[in-house]
């Protein structure tokens, strides 16, 4: 009993300690069962909530969903499809929302790209061009602003201020818009390029005969204060004759350096480095830099022999496969070769065509008669096993004789048949490239090829049945296409056995090739194509089936006819057109054939000085002079800032007042008009003027002269020009006078009116008048009236 007692503490002690090591197995156990149970309910709630647009959320169950299978593969192929199709909206609407200026809203949608997948390269990609884009509006409108401040210098400045924008963006509106104004403004007024400061273009009048070439620098050092150094190889007999009065002291130096074979070097604003214009000193004191042009549409290789041949640029370095070249040159020559990159890197133009192939069968078959047995056969009855002889053919009879006779058919049957085939296929083509349409079945047509050595082989070869049209497009410059259009419809006729026993067929074709010249939206139909067949097949009897009325009696009669027919219409519609480029891009002077790029010599009348000082001596109306300059036998006198002999104002009186006129709503796909009315307080001749709108979102329908310059019913010459791809309309309007004494028109009335039609709904295109230009100009510019939108509503 003792023994029994202590034994059964001890196996109370041996089970508890089977309990305690099966415990932890049944926790883990039930964790398991617990997270085969998380994962479909992850999974079900991140569907449910992606269902509901709760991205963040819905992401967030599907990877809790995959954390606890991580090898179930239905959960991973749905996170990465629902992140990558949430990245990609998220990467679109940030690139829609960059298009049309919104930076805040698009930085704003990479960035929430960028939290669900951190290394996309697009969202970086974007974050990075918002970046830009701002740098780039912060340029123009420090450009603009040097614009709205006038004068040369600030134009100039305006220029260089936009050159690294349209260099890492050649597209960019502003830029564009912002350029185009300034140069129109620098070609009307003929004015050369700034590069020192205001003083170098003081008004200076110069009066030397055979002076030394240093004493005539000297004087021209203390009227404008600008430093001159001179390079030592500079030889110091030069001497200089110059009769110039009312010139800028720029014009009037570089005037002095190319007639005596010398160059200069800016230094600063009021420095300037002379020395002689040979070989080596260029070498050694002309500044060159390195230039990348990118290639977006253009060849390389035709841009690159463009500039090796214009600007004679020998440091030239292509790469095809990066389609950049990079020059190495001087800062004139590499600003040519900008304008004629912007002449060749343009895009392809294309065009949507619009074809419609309509195939229109139609066939009739009358089957009429009865049909007579045509044969009548008659053989011996042999024995069965005896052969015939001669001697049997003594004893036939008609019990002897079989005959047989051919069927008996009477035919009553009609069958009509209409079918119309239709294709309207809808193609994309790039300028002068080759489009090919195919609609049918390729037929297999086997051949079998033996040997000498019993070695048999079969080829099997496909032939195209069906229809064919190959296009080739070339866009011209007035909204114009020209089509190679080569048309070919084929169909089985029958098949052909060999006596091989390869199986062949017989294919019927019809075709066309032509060349069509259209307009955009023009539609043309190619006709004529057409298969008639008339076949008529009769089996009679002799002579009673001739019988007139009785012959159907003993006949029958089939008369079948097919015909078919193939029409084609052809619409293009012009996606992208060639832009013809406007004047001043595709004329530009490229300097000397020593100096490529340089500006032009020539002697401007120097403007008005804009210094305090030069305000000053026009109140008084005097002009500092500098005292006789030269050696013995030689004369020179010089004087600047003489406002009284400047030219006065080509124009007095107030500026005219413009305002705009136009809906602040309209529908998608309706029309409005955009009337700019003007109140002038002065007469007008003329108002020449250049519009910028929306091209992506608004269309310029018509061009209407307005009222003004047309009072008292004169004669005026309206002109206007649409430039699409940049959103301008250049208007052109002039009053011809009636008579001498016909100063122009003042008072009230409209401009120009401009009916254009909304395109694209939920935007807010702007309208906003560039430059205006009246005439006679009024002493203080015209001010640009504030730039309007209109909302397009759906």
């Amino acid at each position: 009993m003792t023994k029994i007692a202590e034994a059964r503490p001890r196996q109370q002690r041996v089970l508890t300690g089977v309990g305690a090591w099966r415990r932890p197995a049944v926790l883990l156990g039930l964790l398991a069962l617990l997270a085969g149970c998380a994962g479909p309910a992850a999974y079900r709630q991140g569907r449910e909530l992606l269902a509901e647009g709760k991205v963040n959320e819905g992401l967030a169950k599907l990877e809790e969903a995959v954390k606890h299978e991580p090898r179930n593969a239905e959960y991973r192929i749905a996170l990465s499809t629902q992140r990558g199709s949430a990245v990609n909206r998220l990467v679109a609407s940030g690139e829609a929302a960059r298009r049309e200026g919104r930076p805040a809203d698009a930085e704003k949608a990479y960035r929430q790209a960028l939290a669900i997948d951190p290394h996309h390269a697009l969202a970086q990609q974007g974050v990075e061009a918002v970046v830009v884009d701002r740098r780039h509006r912060q340029r123009v409108a420090e450009a603009e602003a040097l614009f709205k401040q006038g004068g040369e210098a600030n134009l100039q400045q305006a220029l260089d201020a936009l050159r690294p924008v349209l260099a890492e963006n050649p597209r960019q509106k502003e830029a564009l818009h912002l350029k185009a104004r300034i140069e129109e403004v620098q070609v009307r007024e003929h004015k050369a390029e700034a590069r020192l400061a205001a003083v170098y273009r003081k008004p200076i009048t110069l009066e030397f005969r055979e002076a030394p070439l240093r004493s005539v620098f000297d004087v021209i050092a203390k009227v404008s204060g600008l430093n001159f150094f001179f390079d030592k190889d500079l030889r110091p007999d030069l001497k200089a004759s110059i009769l110039a009065k009312n010139t800028s002291i720029e014009e009037a130096v570089r005037l002095i350096l190319v007639t005596n074979q010398l160059e200069q070097k800016v230094l600063s604003e009021n420095t300037v480095l002379i020395y002689p214009n040979t070989p080596q000193k260029l070498k050694d004191y002309q500044t060159l830099s390195v230039r990348t042009f990118y290639l977006t549409n253009a060849d390389v290789k035709a841009v690159s022999n463009t500039i090796k041949t214009i600007v004679k640029t020998k440091d030239l370095v292509v790469d095809e496969r990066l389609g950049l070249i990079i020059m190495r040159d001087t800062p004139d020559a590499i600003r040519m070769a900008e304008r004629i990159v912007a002449l060749q890197d343009l895009s392809d133009p294309e065009v949507m065509l619009e074809v419609e192939v309509l195939e229109i069968k139609r066939s009739r078959l009358l089957e009429l008669g009865i049909q007579w047995p045509d044969r009548l056969s008659l053989s011996p009855l042999q024995a069965q096993g005896a052969s015939l002889t001669l001697d049997a053919l003594r004893g036939l009879d008609g019990r002897s004789i079989q005959a047989s006779t051919g069927g008996f058919t009477i035919s009553a049957r009609k069958e009509d048949q209409d079918g119309n085939i239709l294709a309207n296929p809808r193609i994309r083509v790039r300028n002068k490239e080759k489009a090919k349409i195919m609609i049918g079945d390729r037929v297999p047509v086997i051949t079998t090829t033996s040997t000498s050595t019993g070695f048999v082989s079969e080829s099997v070869n496909y032939v195209d049945v069906g229809l064919k049209l190959e296009v080739e497009p070339n866009i011209y410059l007035d909204e114009e296409v020209a089509i190679k259009i080569n048309l070919e419809v084929s169909s089985l006729v029958r098949e052909v056995l060999s006596k091989s026993g390869s199986l062949s067929y017989q294919i019927g074709t019809r075709g066309a090739t032509t060349v069509l010249r259209l307009k955009d939206g023009e539609t043309q139909i190619l006709a004529g194509l057409i298969s008639d067949e008339d076949r008529s097949t009769a089996n009679k009897v002799p002579l009673a089936g001739e019988l007139p009325m009785l012959g159907r009696l003993f006949g029958s009669r089939k008369d079948d006819t097919q015909r078919s027919e193939i029409l084609l219409s052809i619409t293009p519609r012009v996606v992208r057109s060639i832009r013809r480029p406007d004047l001043l891009s595709a004329e530009f002077e490229s300097g000397t054939e020593s100096s490529v790029g340089s500006d032009s010599l020539r002697l401007l009348s120097a403007p008005p000085p804009a210094e305090a000082g030069a305000a000053k001596e026009r109140a008084t109306g005097s002009a500092p002079t500098v005292p006789q300059a030269g050696t013995a036998g030689t004369a020179g006198t010089a004087s600047a800032g003489a406002a009284a002999a400047m030219p006065a104002a080509a124009g007095a009186g107030a500026a005219p007042q413009l305002s705009w006129q136009l809906p602040e709503q309209v529908k998608a796909g309706e029309q409005f008009t955009a009337v700019l009315n003007v109140t002038a307080p002065e007469a007008l001749k003329g108002l020449p003027l250049l519009l910028g709108y929306d091209a992506q979102s608004l269309q310029v329908v018509n061009v209407q002269e307005g009222s003004f310059l047309k009072q008292g019913n004169a004669t005026t010459t309206f002109s206007h020009r649409i430039d699409a791809a940049q959103g301008r309309v250049f208007v052109a309007a002039v009053r011809q006078a009636a008579s001498a004494s016909d100063t122009g028109v003042n008072g009230s009335g409209s401009v120009v009116a401009v009916t254009f039609k909304a395109l694209k709904a939920g935007t807010a295109p702007r309208l906003r008048l560039l430059s205006v230009s009246p005439e006679p100009a009024p002493a203080v510019p015209a001010a640009l009236p504030p730039e309007r939108s209109v909302q397009v509503l759906p």
